[in-house]
């Protein structure tokens, strides 16, 4: 169950959520070429929400402009003729932008105090 723990997990699940729209909008978008380009990107996020699983916070830097960039691009094409729906490409902005304000507050969150201990006692 390492996808239940981990500092990236809520990051990681909101981009396995983003990942799913953009694979399941090839059958929502009525299996056109359009919505197919979706699909591959749906891939590369599933992969990044396997590999924030495991703790990696290198691909959480990644992660986190890809977020941000994905999100800017879908907001982008909200205003484009598309056979994918608008509601379902406001969803995909919503998993981005929460995966990437999750992985934020992960990756900037304040060290934690910890107290020294003396030898001497």
């Amino acid at each position: 169950m390492s996808f239940l723990n981990g500092p990236y997990r809520l990051g990681a699940l909101f981009i396995a959520i983003s990942a799913a729209l953009h694979v399941f909008a090839f059958i929502i978008g009525g299996f056109s070429a359009d919505a197919l380009r979706l699909t591959p990107v749906g891939l590369v996020y599933a992969l990044l929400a396997f590999g924030l699983t495991r703790g990696w916070r290198w691909l959480a830097y990644v992660a986190f402009i890809a977020m941000m960039i994905g999100g800017t691009v879908a907001l982008g094409s909200l205003w484009a003729p598309s056979p994918v729906p608008q509601w379902w490409t406001l969803a995909i902005i919503a998993a981005d932008w929460l995966a990437a304000a999750a992985l934020f507050a992960a990756l900037w969150r304040p060290a934690r105090k910890t107290h020294a201990t003396s030898i001497n006692g």
